[in-house]
Protein backbone atom coordinates (compact mmCIF):
# COMPACT_ATOMS: atom_id res chain seq x y z
CA UNK A 1 0.00 0.00 0.00
CA UNK A 2 1.38 3.53 -0.76
CA UNK A 3 1.22 6.27 1.18
CA UNK A 4 -1.72 7.86 -1.64
CA UNK A 5 -4.18 4.75 -0.29
CA UNK A 6 -4.21 6.21 3.10
CA UNK A 7 -7.47 6.86 4.22
CA UNK A 8 -7.51 9.31 7.74
CA UNK A 9 -9.47 6.21 8.94
CA UNK A 10 -6.82 4.93 10.82
CA UNK A 11 -7.00 5.86 14.70
CA UNK A 12 -3.83 7.01 16.06
CA UNK A 13 -3.43 8.80 19.65
CA UNK A 14 -0.28 10.90 20.17
CA UNK A 15 1.96 11.52 22.92
CA UNK A 16 3.37 14.07 22.95
CA UNK A 17 5.43 16.75 25.01
CA UNK A 18 4.84 19.90 23.64
CA UNK A 19 2.21 21.99 21.15
CA UNK A 20 4.80 22.63 18.89
CA UNK A 21 5.15 18.88 18.39
CA UNK A 22 1.91 17.84 18.45
CA UNK A 23 1.06 20.97 15.97
CA UNK A 24 4.32 19.19 13.87
CA UNK A 25 2.53 15.70 13.76
CA UNK A 26 -0.74 17.30 12.44
CA UNK A 27 0.84 18.70 9.58
CA UNK A 28 2.54 15.79 8.42
CA UNK A 29 -0.45 13.84 9.01
CA UNK A 30 -2.96 15.76 7.02
CA UNK A 31 -4.92 12.78 5.81
CA UNK A 32 -5.21 11.61 9.62
CA UNK A 33 -5.70 14.79 11.20
CA UNK A 34 -9.62 14.51 12.27
CA UNK A 35 -8.49 11.14 13.70
CA UNK A 36 -5.11 12.09 15.80
CA UNK A 37 -6.36 11.73 19.88
CA UNK A 38 -3.94 13.45 21.91
CA UNK A 39 -3.15 11.71 25.15
CA UNK A 40 -1.20 12.90 28.12
CA UNK A 41 -1.38 9.85 30.49
CA UNK A 42 1.73 7.31 30.12
CA UNK A 43 2.97 3.98 31.85
CA UNK A 44 -0.06 1.85 32.59
CA UNK A 45 -2.58 4.35 32.65
CA UNK A 46 -1.88 4.88 28.81
CA UNK A 47 -1.91 0.80 28.28
CA UNK A 48 -4.87 1.14 30.13
CA UNK A 49 -6.19 4.02 27.45
CA UNK A 50 -5.41 2.03 24.40
CA UNK A 51 -6.47 -1.08 25.83
CA UNK A 52 -9.97 -0.35 25.67
CA UNK A 53 -10.11 2.26 22.66
CA UNK A 54 -9.57 -0.01 20.20
CA UNK A 55 -6.55 2.08 18.53
CA UNK A 56 -4.58 1.32 15.55
CA UNK A 57 -1.48 3.11 16.60
CA UNK A 58 -0.17 5.58 18.76
CA UNK A 59 3.10 8.41 17.92
CA UNK A 60 5.52 9.41 20.45
CA UNK A 61 7.33 12.81 20.50
CA UNK A 62 9.75 13.64 23.18
CA UNK A 63 12.62 14.37 24.01
CA UNK A 64 12.84 12.17 27.27
CA UNK A 65 13.94 8.63 25.31
CA UNK A 66 14.40 6.90 27.94
CA UNK A 67 10.68 7.53 29.78
CA UNK A 68 9.73 6.81 26.04
CA UNK A 69 11.50 3.54 26.37
CA UNK A 70 9.69 2.47 29.40
CA UNK A 71 5.76 2.87 28.05
CA UNK A 72 6.94 1.17 24.57
CA UNK A 73 8.00 -2.01 26.26
CA UNK A 74 5.07 -1.90 28.19
CA UNK A 75 2.88 -1.43 25.47
CA UNK A 76 4.59 -4.44 23.78
CA UNK A 77 3.66 -6.48 26.27
CA UNK A 78 -0.31 -5.15 27.32
CA UNK A 79 -1.13 -3.32 24.06
CA UNK A 80 0.35 -6.01 20.64
CA UNK A 81 -2.51 -4.43 18.64
CA UNK A 82 -1.34 -1.05 18.53
CA UNK A 83 1.51 -0.30 16.53
CA UNK A 84 3.80 1.93 18.45
CA UNK A 85 5.28 4.96 16.25
CA UNK A 86 8.68 7.19 17.25
CA UNK A 87 9.30 10.37 16.17
CA UNK A 88 12.74 9.95 16.38
CA UNK A 89 15.89 12.43 15.76
CA UNK A 90 18.57 10.61 13.44
CA UNK A 91 20.80 10.66 16.27
CA UNK A 92 19.20 8.62 18.34
CA UNK A 93 17.86 6.08 15.51
CA UNK A 94 20.89 3.78 16.31
CA UNK A 95 19.62 2.87 20.38
CA UNK A 96 15.69 1.95 18.94
CA UNK A 97 17.06 -0.17 15.91
CA UNK A 98 19.37 -2.07 18.52
CA UNK A 99 15.93 -3.08 20.19
CA UNK A 100 14.96 -5.87 23.02
CA UNK A 101 12.12 -6.86 21.00
CA UNK A 102 9.93 -5.54 17.96
CA UNK A 103 10.98 -2.44 17.67
CA UNK A 104 8.76 0.53 17.50
CA UNK A 105 8.46 1.75 13.63
CA UNK A 106 10.72 5.05 13.10
CA UNK A 107 9.21 8.75 12.43
CA UNK A 108 11.85 10.78 10.88
CA UNK A 109 11.70 14.27 11.83
CA UNK A 110 12.92 16.09 8.15
CA UNK A 111 10.76 13.25 5.90
CA UNK A 112 7.72 14.54 3.70
CA UNK A 113 4.71 13.51 4.91
CA UNK A 114 4.00 10.41 2.30
CA UNK A 115 6.50 8.79 3.68
CA UNK A 116 5.19 9.12 7.26
CA UNK A 117 1.98 8.31 5.30
CA UNK A 118 3.35 5.19 4.13
CA UNK A 119 5.15 4.07 7.09
CA UNK A 120 2.10 3.68 9.23
CA UNK A 121 0.24 1.81 6.81
CA UNK A 122 2.65 -0.68 6.37
CA UNK A 123 2.97 -0.51 9.91
CA UNK A 124 -0.25 -0.86 11.01
CA UNK A 125 -1.21 -3.82 8.32
CA UNK A 126 1.94 -5.50 9.49
CA UNK A 127 0.98 -4.89 13.18
CA UNK A 128 -2.04 -7.27 12.02
CA UNK A 129 -0.12 -10.03 10.87
CA UNK A 130 2.08 -10.58 13.18
CA UNK A 131 -1.17 -10.59 15.11
CA UNK A 132 -1.51 -14.18 13.75
CA UNK A 133 -1.62 -16.86 16.32
CA UNK A 134 1.56 -18.28 14.86
CA UNK A 135 3.51 -15.38 14.88
CA UNK A 136 2.35 -14.46 18.68
CA UNK A 137 3.98 -17.08 19.73
CA UNK A 138 7.44 -16.65 18.00
CA UNK A 139 8.45 -12.65 18.95
CA UNK A 140 8.49 -13.34 22.40
CA UNK A 141 10.90 -16.22 22.09
CA UNK A 142 13.50 -14.04 19.68
CA UNK A 143 15.80 -12.64 22.19
CA UNK A 144 17.57 -10.19 19.14
CA UNK A 145 15.59 -9.08 15.95
CA UNK A 146 18.42 -7.60 14.16
CA UNK A 147 18.40 -4.44 12.11
CA UNK A 148 20.44 -4.08 8.98
CA UNK A 149 23.66 -2.07 9.71
CA UNK A 150 23.83 1.50 9.55
CA UNK A 151 26.02 0.98 5.67
CA UNK A 152 23.70 -1.34 4.26
CA UNK A 153 20.40 0.58 5.97
CA UNK A 154 21.66 3.72 4.01
CA UNK A 155 21.66 1.81 0.65
CA UNK A 156 18.71 0.27 0.86
CA UNK A 157 17.04 4.30 1.29
CA UNK A 158 18.41 5.69 -1.23
CA UNK A 159 17.56 3.32 -3.45
CA UNK A 160 13.98 3.99 -2.50
CA UNK A 161 14.26 7.38 -3.76
CA UNK A 162 12.57 7.07 -7.20
CA UNK A 163 15.58 9.76 -8.33
CA UNK A 164 18.72 7.81 -6.68
CA UNK A 165 21.66 8.21 -8.64
CA UNK A 166 23.46 5.55 -9.67
CA UNK A 167 26.92 7.82 -8.06
CA UNK A 168 25.75 8.38 -4.94
CA UNK A 169 24.26 4.45 -4.43
CA UNK A 170 27.69 3.35 -5.48
CA UNK A 171 29.19 5.81 -3.05
CA UNK A 172 27.24 4.39 -0.10
CA UNK A 173 28.17 0.89 -1.02
CA UNK A 174 31.55 1.85 -1.42
CA UNK A 175 32.07 2.92 1.95
CA UNK A 176 31.90 -0.94 3.39
CA UNK A 177 34.50 -2.69 2.08
CA UNK A 178 33.00 -6.13 3.38
CA UNK A 179 29.79 -4.92 1.38
CA UNK A 180 31.84 -4.10 -1.80
CA UNK A 181 33.16 -7.56 -1.80
CA UNK A 182 30.12 -8.95 -1.03
CA UNK A 183 28.13 -7.47 -3.96
CA UNK A 184 31.07 -8.37 -6.34
CA UNK A 185 31.29 -11.66 -5.59
CA UNK A 186 27.26 -12.25 -5.90
CA UNK A 187 26.95 -10.34 -9.21
CA UNK A 188 29.93 -12.20 -10.50
CA UNK A 189 28.38 -15.40 -9.41
CA UNK A 190 26.98 -18.26 -11.76
CA UNK A 191 23.71 -17.79 -10.52
CA UNK A 192 22.99 -14.42 -11.96
CA UNK A 193 24.54 -15.74 -15.08
CA UNK A 194 25.69 -12.17 -16.29
CA UNK A 195 27.31 -12.42 -19.87
CA UNK A 196 30.42 -10.68 -18.75
CA UNK A 197 32.29 -10.10 -15.30
CA UNK A 198 31.48 -7.06 -13.27
CA UNK A 199 34.58 -5.25 -11.79
CA UNK A 200 33.13 -1.43 -10.56
CA UNK A 201 29.96 -0.66 -8.29
CA UNK A 202 28.46 1.75 -10.80
CA UNK A 203 28.30 -1.03 -12.95
CA UNK A 204 26.80 -3.66 -10.35
CA UNK A 205 23.83 -0.62 -9.50
CA UNK A 206 23.10 -0.32 -13.49
CA UNK A 207 22.75 -4.45 -14.24
CA UNK A 208 21.15 -5.38 -11.02
CA UNK A 209 18.40 -2.89 -10.84
CA UNK A 210 16.80 -1.01 -7.60
CA UNK A 211 14.38 -4.59 -6.33
CA UNK A 212 17.69 -7.24 -6.79
CA UNK A 213 19.95 -4.38 -5.17
CA UNK A 214 18.19 -3.81 -2.04
CA UNK A 215 17.31 -7.42 -1.32
CA UNK A 216 21.22 -8.64 -2.36
CA UNK A 217 22.29 -5.87 0.15
CA UNK A 218 19.74 -6.82 2.85
CA UNK A 219 20.17 -11.02 2.06
CA UNK A 220 24.30 -9.79 2.13
CA UNK A 221 24.40 -9.32 5.15
CA UNK A 222 22.01 -11.13 6.97
CA UNK A 223 23.36 -14.75 5.43
CA UNK A 224 26.61 -14.30 7.39
CA UNK A 225 24.71 -12.86 10.61
CA UNK A 226 25.07 -16.30 12.21
CA UNK A 227 28.31 -18.62 11.69
CA UNK A 228 29.28 -22.44 11.87
CA UNK A 229 31.29 -21.32 14.97
CA UNK A 230 27.98 -20.21 16.92
CA UNK A 231 25.78 -22.75 15.79
CA UNK A 232 27.16 -26.09 14.98
CA UNK A 233 25.73 -27.35 11.82
CA UNK A 234 24.47 -24.42 10.58
CA UNK A 235 26.56 -23.32 6.89
CA UNK A 236 26.13 -19.53 6.09
CA UNK A 237 27.90 -20.23 2.74
CA UNK A 238 25.71 -23.94 1.63
CA UNK A 239 22.28 -22.10 3.20
CA UNK A 240 22.90 -18.62 0.89
CA UNK A 241 24.38 -20.85 -2.15
CA UNK A 242 20.70 -22.26 -1.65
CA UNK A 243 18.82 -18.52 -1.31
CA UNK A 244 20.41 -17.82 -4.47
CA UNK A 245 19.52 -20.81 -6.24
CA UNK A 246 15.77 -20.70 -5.40
CA UNK A 247 15.72 -17.25 -6.29
CA UNK A 248 16.93 -17.84 -9.78
CA UNK A 249 14.29 -20.57 -10.00
CA UNK A 250 11.54 -18.25 -9.24
CA UNK A 251 12.62 -15.82 -11.45
CA UNK A 252 12.40 -18.70 -13.93
CA UNK A 253 9.22 -20.46 -13.10
CA UNK A 254 7.51 -16.75 -13.18
CA UNK A 255 8.72 -16.03 -16.51
CA UNK A 256 7.27 -19.33 -17.69
CA UNK A 257 4.08 -18.95 -16.25
CA UNK A 258 3.73 -15.46 -17.69
CA UNK A 259 3.88 -13.30 -14.58
CA UNK A 260 3.77 -9.43 -14.84
CA UNK A 261 7.20 -8.11 -14.50
CA UNK A 262 7.02 -6.71 -10.68
CA UNK A 263 5.42 -10.53 -9.36
CA UNK A 264 8.96 -11.68 -11.63
CA UNK A 265 11.19 -9.37 -9.73
CA UNK A 266 9.52 -10.48 -5.98
CA UNK A 267 9.88 -13.64 -7.05
CA UNK A 268 13.60 -13.25 -6.98
CA UNK A 269 13.88 -10.98 -3.90
CA UNK A 270 11.56 -13.39 -2.37
CA UNK A 271 13.53 -16.40 -3.26
CA UNK A 272 16.71 -14.99 -2.25
CA UNK A 273 15.48 -13.94 1.66
CA UNK A 274 13.40 -17.09 1.78
CA UNK A 275 15.62 -18.94 4.37
CA UNK A 276 16.30 -16.31 6.39
CA UNK A 277 14.81 -17.10 9.29
CA UNK A 278 17.52 -20.13 9.41
CA UNK A 279 20.12 -17.36 10.33
CA UNK A 280 17.91 -15.75 13.05
CA UNK A 281 17.35 -19.00 14.78
CA UNK A 282 20.96 -19.78 14.46
CA UNK A 283 21.77 -16.53 16.06
CA UNK A 284 19.40 -16.32 18.67
CA UNK A 285 19.21 -19.90 20.00
CA UNK A 286 22.52 -21.26 19.03
CA UNK A 287 22.38 -24.64 21.31
CA UNK A 288 18.78 -25.35 20.41
CA UNK A 289 19.06 -25.17 16.92
CA UNK A 290 22.46 -26.97 16.83
CA UNK A 291 20.39 -29.62 18.08
CA UNK A 292 17.35 -29.03 15.71
CA UNK A 293 19.88 -29.49 12.86
CA UNK A 294 21.41 -32.86 14.10
CA UNK A 295 18.01 -34.16 15.31
CA UNK A 296 16.86 -33.59 11.50
CA UNK A 297 19.70 -34.75 10.14
CA UNK A 298 19.01 -38.34 12.44
CA UNK A 299 15.97 -38.81 11.50
CA UNK A 300 15.95 -37.53 8.14
CA UNK A 301 12.85 -35.67 8.78
CA UNK A 302 12.84 -32.10 6.85
CA UNK A 303 14.07 -29.31 8.71
CA UNK A 304 11.10 -27.46 9.04
CA UNK A 305 9.09 -30.39 10.34
CA UNK A 306 11.67 -30.79 13.40
CA UNK A 307 11.69 -27.44 14.12
CA UNK A 308 7.71 -27.21 14.43
CA UNK A 309 8.02 -30.23 16.79
CA UNK A 310 10.35 -28.77 18.72
CA UNK A 311 9.97 -25.24 18.69
CA UNK A 312 6.18 -24.85 17.70
CA UNK A 313 6.70 -22.73 15.00
CA UNK A 314 9.48 -23.08 11.46
CA UNK A 315 12.07 -20.99 10.26
CA UNK A 316 9.75 -19.87 7.34
CA UNK A 317 7.42 -17.88 10.25
CA UNK A 318 10.45 -16.33 11.94
CA UNK A 319 11.83 -15.32 8.58
CA UNK A 320 8.69 -13.59 7.90
CA UNK A 321 8.54 -11.63 10.93
CA UNK A 322 12.10 -10.74 10.43
CA UNK A 323 11.43 -9.49 7.04
CA UNK A 324 8.19 -7.59 7.58
CA UNK A 325 9.73 -5.72 10.44
CA UNK A 326 12.87 -4.70 7.82
CA UNK A 327 9.83 -2.91 5.69
CA UNK A 328 9.38 -5.71 2.73
CA UNK A 329 6.00 -5.64 1.31
CA UNK A 330 3.57 -7.63 2.78
CA UNK A 331 3.59 -10.11 -0.50
CA UNK A 332 6.90 -10.97 -0.06
CA UNK A 333 6.59 -11.12 3.78
CA UNK A 334 3.41 -14.29 3.01
CA UNK A 335 5.81 -16.05 0.19
CA UNK A 336 8.37 -16.49 3.03
CA UNK A 337 6.23 -17.74 5.41
CA UNK A 338 4.54 -20.49 3.29
CA UNK A 339 7.15 -21.26 1.32
CA UNK A 340 7.13 -24.75 3.47
CA UNK A 341 3.11 -24.91 3.32
CA UNK A 342 1.49 -28.35 2.20
CA UNK A 343 -1.57 -26.49 0.95
CA UNK A 344 0.65 -25.50 -1.59
CA UNK A 345 0.96 -28.66 -3.41
CA UNK A 346 -1.81 -28.46 -5.07
CA UNK A 347 -2.67 -25.19 -5.73
CA UNK A 348 -2.43 -24.26 -9.58
CA UNK A 349 -2.03 -20.76 -9.08
CA UNK A 350 0.79 -18.57 -10.30
CA UNK A 351 0.81 -16.63 -6.46
CA UNK A 352 3.78 -15.59 -5.61
CA UNK A 353 3.69 -18.05 -2.20
CA UNK A 354 3.17 -20.68 -5.15
CA UNK A 355 6.16 -20.07 -7.28
CA UNK A 356 8.53 -19.84 -3.85
CA UNK A 357 7.12 -23.08 -2.80
CA UNK A 358 7.58 -24.47 -6.11
CA UNK A 359 11.10 -23.09 -6.40
CA UNK A 360 12.26 -24.14 -2.99
CA UNK A 361 10.68 -27.67 -3.87
CA UNK A 362 12.81 -27.64 -7.62
CA UNK A 363 15.97 -26.76 -6.13
CA UNK A 364 15.76 -29.38 -3.30
CA UNK A 365 15.28 -32.09 -5.45
CA UNK A 366 18.01 -31.11 -8.22
CA UNK A 367 20.00 -31.08 -4.89
CA UNK A 368 19.08 -34.72 -3.87
CA UNK A 369 19.65 -36.21 -7.36
CA UNK A 370 23.02 -34.60 -7.79
CA UNK A 371 25.94 -36.97 -6.68
CA UNK A 372 27.86 -36.27 -4.01
CA UNK A 373 31.24 -34.34 -4.71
Amino acid sequence: MTANQATGKRRLCVWSETPEQLRLIQTQLPKYRRSLLPVFYHGQELANIISVGNLDGIIFYSDNLSEVKITLHLLEQQCPNCARFLVCPRNQEAAFRSWDGVPPTLLKEDESPEAWSDRIERAVLLNRWLMKPEFRMILPRLRTIPSLPESHRRVVEALQNPDFEVEDVARLISHDVALTAQLLRIVNSAALGLAHPVHSIPTAVTVLGVARLQSLVMSAWAFFFADEKMCPGFNPAAEWSHALAVAEAAEKLAKERRAKEPMVEEAFISGLLHDVGKVMLAANSPDTYAGILALAKKQNHPLWQTEKEVLGYTHAEVGACVLGLWGLDLSTVEAVSRHHDPALAADQESSLSKLIYDANLQVRAAAAASPNP
